[in-house]
C-alpha cells in the first residue's frame, strides 16, 4: 500500500465519519456502551479518590462557557485525531487480530498523549495526567469511544461520551484544578476569591477556584 493511498484512505474515513449520523438503534448500542463505562469508571474513580464529589464552584455562566470549550476540546479534537483518524471505520473487516493490534496502538497513544500534553503544554497539570487512575480511567474511556466510533462508523458518539465524560467530572468530580492549573499556567498567578488545596495525593496541585471567570479548560 502506498502512502498516498494511505492517507487518501484515512482523509475518506475521517470526512465519514464526520458526516455520517447513526439511526436510533445504533444510538441505543452505545447508551448500553455508555451505561457500562459510567458503571464502572465511577466506583472505581470514587473508590481511589482520583474522583470526588464536589459542589461545582462555578457561575452558571462559567460552566456553560466551559461545556462549550470541552466540546471542542479535548471532545471532538480528541476523537478525531484518536478514533476517526487512527482507527479504520470498517475495522472489523481486518480480521480480529488486527483489529485489536490497530485499535490497542490507538488506545495506547491516545493514554500517552496526556502526560506527554501536560509536559510540554501545562507542566502544572502533570500530578494529575500521571496519575495511574487518572490514566486508567482514560483508558476506559478510550476503550468505550473506541466501541462507539465501530459501532455507529461516526464519531459522534464519541465526541458526546467524551463531552459528558469531562463536563461531568471537571463541574462535579473533582476535576476543577485542572482549570486552575491552566489558569495559572496562562497568567503566571492567579488572583481569585476563593482557593483551596486539594488532600488527595494524586491532586497534589493546589485548587484555585476563580468565580469571576475561567479562561482554559483541561
Amino acid at each position: 500500500m502506498s502512502v498516498d493511498s494511505l492517507v487518501g484512505g484515512r482523509v475518506r474515513d475521517v470526512r465519514a465519519a464526520l458526516t455520517t449520523m447513526p439511526r436510533w438503534r445504533t444510538w441505543s448500542q452505545c447508551l448500553v456502551v455508555y451505561a457500562a463505562f459510567f458503571v464502572c469508571a465511577l466506583p472505581l474513580g470514587l473508590a481511589t479518590g482520583i474522583l470526588r464529589l464536589s459542589p461545582s464552584p462555578f457561575p452558571p455562566a462559567t460552566a456553560f462557557a466551559i461545556a462549550l470549550t470541552v466540546l471542542v476540546h479535548p471532545a471532538f479534537v480528541e476523537e478525531t485525531i484518536f478514533r476517526a483518524l487512527l482507527v479504520p471505520r470498517r475495522i472489523r473487516d481486518l480480521g480480529a487480530r488486527r483489529a485489536a493490534l490497530i485499535a490497542g496502538l490507538a488506545l495506547a497513544v491516545y493514554v500517552v498523549s496526556h502526560p506527554l500534553n501536560a509536559i510540554l503544554f501545562r507542566p502544572s497539570a502533570l500530578p494529575v495526567f500521571t496519575n495511574p487512575m487518572y490514566l486508567l480511567l482514560a483508558a476506559l474511556l478510550g476503550v468505550a469511544c473506541t466501541v462507539v466510533y465501530v459501532l455507529s462508523g461516526s464519531i459522534w458518539p464519541a465526541v458526546l461520551l467524551h463531552w459528558i465524560t469531562a463536563v461531568v467530572w471537571i463541574l462535579w468530580l473533582g476535576g476543577q484544578p485542572l482549570v486552575a492549573a491552566r489558569d495559572a499556567h496562562f497568567t503566571g498567578s492567579c488572583r481569585c476569591p476563593s482557593t483551596r488545596s486539594s488532600t488527595h495525593p494524586a491532586l497534589s496541585i493546589r485548587t484555585v477556584v476563580s468565580t469571576d471567570r475561567s479562561r482554559g479548560i483541561a
